[in-house]
């Protein structure tokens, strides 16, 4: 996919310009999440209407969506994560990449870090990668970390992180919270084995690290409060076959985020491979939908199709319908939701249309930063009537 990077600045502050009641007034007339038999998807729904009745619900309702960089850029994830947590409850940010990564983004967080390399499973191979598929390791000791909300309060989070310690040793990592105190992380160092440590603590947070160690993803969540949780796990030009570059024991970290609802936001980059091996591409999606409902028997999966895309100006790519077509076709056999971007955008070649009014940008691929707003808006009001239909 063309890389989005000159489109993501350093730091970019979003603001809602779309209120709840707006958004879910704007229920799109022709696109709708379909329900192909999905086992939880139900109970998924109930979760959140009981949210919405009470906001204090002591309970979590946990999105976790993969994807390319129409999620890498955190635009429609981070809009559809603002609406839900208006109408829901906000649990938290989410998952976060350990430290920032060029050319992507995160609307809720930013990262200060000195002396780490960051290794990525979008151009290595043959490395144990936790879930999401980046590493970040120290070239120096004390090397350091700050994550900071973009929107800074006193209020109270669960940091989880996930790290491989490459020697035997109980002092590689240190944290401390806003006030420079050291927070107790108590874990027994296992060598070359990813695994987590959890503290609770305000933000912002400072990470400590020596050379031997290694850095995954990271999840923020509020401490003891109800609500939605709406998390970005994405790269740049990925294809859903990135999930075999990552380590072998990567679902178990997502079996830990117990996800409610998985989206699965992938298909563009394979919409422009021209030798798409069909049968592959669907053998893979089967298997991946297949290790999520054994990891997360209790988690509705929902297969998201890219969205409207030009490979110029007058064709589209060469095996774009071939990949929605199988996407469909695997959402049926394998009893998922489904949610259909291009028409819920409008149709075929209308990206160009997108593209005049402000909504995509030249390469009629990537949509701008208003384009993603919209079709956020557009498919959190699908998934809301899709929830008072179902509960």
């Amino acid at each position: 996919m063309i890389k989005f990077l000159k489109y993501i600045t350093a730091v970019i502050t979003i603001t809602i310009t779309v209120g709840c009641s707006i958004a879910e007034s704007k229920t799109s007339s022709v696109s709708a999440i379909v329900d192909f038999g999905d086992p939880n998807a139900k109970q998924f729904a109930k979760r959140l209407k009981l949210l919405a009745n009470n906001k204090k619900a002591n309970q979590v309702v946990n999105i976790t969506q993969f994807g390319d960089s129409h999620s890498a850029a955190d635009f429609f994830t981070g809009e559809f994560r603002a609406l839900m947590q208006q109408k829901y409850g906000d649990a938290g940010i989410g998952w976060i990449t350990p430290v920032a990564i060029k050319g992507q983004n995160h609307t809720a967080v930013t990262w200060k870090s000195n002396n780490w390399e960051v290794l990525s499973s979008r151009t290595l191979s043959n490395l144990d990668f936790p879930m999401g598929g980046f590493i970040a390791k120290p070239n120096k000791d004390s090397s350091t970390i700050q994550i900071v909300p973009r929107e800074l309060n006193n209020q109270t989070w669960q940091v989880r992180l996930t790290f491989k310690t490459l020697k035997n040793n109980s002092n590689l990592l240190t944290l401390y919270d806003a006030n420079n105190n050291k927070l107790s992380s108590s874990y027994m160092p296992k060598p070359n084995i990813w695994q987590t440590t959890t503290v609770v603590s305000k933000l912002p947070l400072v990470i400590k690290a020596q050379k031997d160690i290694e850095l995954g993803g990271i999840w923020l969540t509020h401490h003891q409060r109800s609500g939605v949780i709406v998390s970005s796990i994405a790269t740049n030009g990925a294809k859903q076959t990135i999930w075999q570059k990552w380590g072998q024991n990567w679902f178990k970290e997502l079996g830990v985020s117990k996800s409610d609802l998985v989206i699965l936001e992938y298909g563009t980059n394979e919409s422009f491979d021209e030798t798409l091996d069909v049968n592959q591409y669907r053998k893979n999606l089967v298997n991946n939908i297949r290790l999520i409902r054994k990891t997360l028997p209790n988690a509705a999966i929902l297969i998201m199709t890219p969205p409207d895309t030009m490979a110029n100006e007058t064709d589209m790519p060469q095996s774009f319908i071939k990949v929605i077509n199988i996407q469909k076709q695997v959402a049926k056999s394998e009893k998922t939701l489904f949610w259909d971007w291009q028409v819920a955008m409008g149709g075929k070649f209308v990206i160009k249309q997108w593209r005049q009014r402000g909504l995509a940008r030249p390469d009629l691929v990537h949509q701008t930063l208003q384009g993603y707003k919209e079709s956020a808006r557009i498919f959190y009001a699908d998934l809301n009537e899709f929830i008072r239909k179902k509960s």
